[in-house]
């Protein structure tokens, strides 16, 4: 037995006890009567396709339940924190201020970086747009976040009143066991809006790729943990009474060793007079301001699996040009390609192996999963495909907030609420 295979059968076990203790329990709250509340669920990098794949009972009793869209479309680049921060704040990244995992703006001379005791992300002045969280908490509704990228930062000088500093370590259980935790709460402190995020989809891909057979396993997992939370709430009375929307950042796209792009062969990549900021699948390059044309001829139309552009070149649809971090030049790998160094390809004998993402989104492996179900969502209904940009402006309509100025339009993707017809 492989050490990913006994590490799944050991937490479903947990899994099992947890769900029978949680149903069984006695001595549980009940709340026959909720204000409006939606529970935000992030799969890191659960791909569009995952659901169908295997057995996910409680995905599949949600999205019969509920709404299911045929893919969720990220925003570029399709990266884990750009993504989170849209879907909570319904802004391309050019506006929300996120523009990669990793990022270095000239005008602070400041790097962002993304990981557990990363002292960046808790710094407000990174962050330029509104979350639905500190939109809640600014209209007079309790909010409560466990886990979300952004969220450990004091943005527009708001914190959601129950919030977790992230912890990988966590275990899913624990996580759960919060918002539920939470759901206990005198009314007076519950919060109408609550977070969960899971990593597990987005760390497996990597490791192992799509298409790998670990990757079932890890879904039927995920799958569980949902379930335990639906049991939880069933428990308590109330999961008729909670809107349940999960998403995912974005998919994910199998990488193979001969399939690499060697920034090195065409540039000096590790010249004073040059940043890499982001590598792969996304090349983010700033060179001294006098060097940028000389750069960019260097790298334009170098190899036939690598697109380059000038900032002001990207294309439109992409909505990434606007922004000061945005560097001048921008390489973009096609899909399964990587942008890398030789050095660390030497270095490095499983890197370009398994899965990643940050490509173009218009690659359907780029795609993430939505499904939400609750009160205020139809039953049964299947709609196509949509940009994430929209969501938050569903949860601010569920939750009756006028929303922050954002990106996206409730209009194109309305048909998903009971009150559908008070949009038209």
């Amino acid at each position: 037995m492989n050490t990913i295979t006994k590490l799944i059968n050991f937490r479903s076990i947990f899994l099992l006890l947890s769900l029978c203790i949680t149903a069984c329990s006695n001595d549980q709250d009940v709340h026959t009567e909720l204000s409006p509340t939606v529970i935000l669920i992030s799969l890191d990098g659960f791909r569009w396709d995952y659901q169908d794949r295997t057995d996910t009972p409680h995905l599949d009793y949600l999205s019969e339940n509920g709404v299911r869209a045929e893919s969720f479309i990220p925003v570029f680049p399709t990266k884990t924190f750009p993504n989170h921060l849209s879907v909570v704040t319904g802004c391309y990244p050019e506006n929300h201020g996120i523009i990669s995992n990793s990022m270095y703006d000239e005008e602070w001379d400041a790097e962002y970086y993304i990981g557990e005791n990363s002292e960046p992300v808790t710094e407000s002045r990174w962050y330029e747009a509104e979350p639905i969280w500190v939109t809640a908490e600014n209209q007079g509704l309790v909010a409560g976040t466990y886990f979300w990228p952004g969220s450990e930062a004091e943005i527009n000088g708001t914190r959601p009143t129950h919030y977790g500093e992230y912890d990988g370590d966590i275990p899913n259980e624990d996580r759960i066991q919060k918002i539920l935790d939470w759901i206990d709460l005198p009314s007076s402190k519950r919060p109408v809006f609550m977070t969960l995020y899971f990593s597990d989809a987005d760390t497996w891909g990597h490791q192992y790729g799509p298409d790998g057979t670990e990757m079932n396993s890890v879904i039927q997992e995920l799958d569980g943990y949902i379930g335990m939370l639906t049991e939880g709430l069933d428990a308590r009375e109330v999961l008729d009474d909670v809107n349940i929307i999960i998403t995912s950042d974005h998919g994910m796209a199998g990488l193979s060793r001969d399939r690499v792009i060697f920034l090195d062969d065409y540039i000096d990549v590790y010249s004073d007079s040059i940043r890499i900021i982001e590598w792969s699948p996304v090349g983010m390059v700033l060179p001294v301001e006098s060097w940028v044309d000389s750069i960019y001829n260097s790298l334009i139309g170098v190899h036939p699996n690598m697109a380059v552009y000038r900032k002001e070149d990207i294309p439109e649809r992409l909505h990434f040009n606007s922004h000061r971090r945005i560097p001048p030049i921008i390489c973009l790998a096609d899909e399964g390609w990587s942008i890398t160094s030789h050095s660390y390809f030497d270095n490095h004998p499983d890197a370009n192996t398994g899965g990643t993402h940050g490509y173009d989104p218009a690659y359907k492996s780029m795609h993430g999963s939505f499904i939400a179900s609750g009160p205020a969502l139809k039953e049964g209904l299947i709609i196509n495909s949509f940009q994430n940009i929209h969501t938050y402006n569903v949860i601010a309509n569920i939750l009756g907030l006028s929303p922050a100025v954002n990106d996206g339009n409730l209009d194109s993707v309305a048909v998903m609420l009971q009150n559908y017809a008070n949009h038209h």
